[in-house]
């Protein structure tokens, strides 16, 4: 996770596309926790919109608890991946966009 995270800041003035092998659990994750690191506080609210933009991600919970961990969020991420719960059943993901800043309009 630390990896990601150093690779997402190392970027952060560039848009970025995050993808895994079936598009549902780790790059769900991934996006998740980029976007949470940019954005302390939001974490709930980008949890919601992340299943409002997105109905089939599960985002992997052991990379969002190890993330968790490492912005000290205290369970705040965690919390809000468990409430979203997990997606709608699907053989793969599809496409969607979150954003890097928030609160969005």
């Amino acid at each position: 996770m630390q990896e990601i995270l150093d690779f997402a800041r190392d970027g952060r003035d560039h848009e970025m596309l995050i993808h895994c092998w079936a598009g549902i659990s780790r790059s769900s994750a991934a996006a998740y926790v980029i976007a949470c690191d940019r954005n302390p506080g939001f974490e709930r609210d980008i949890a919601d919109e992340l299943r409002r933009r997105a109905p089939s991600v599960t985002p992997n919970r052991l990379m969002v608890v190890l993330a968790d961990d490492l912005l000290d969020r205290n369970g705040r991420m965690t919390e809000a991946i468990n409430r979203i719960g997990r997606g709608a059943d699907a053989f793969e993901g599809e496409p969607y966009q979150l954003p890097l800043s928030w609160p969005i309009g």
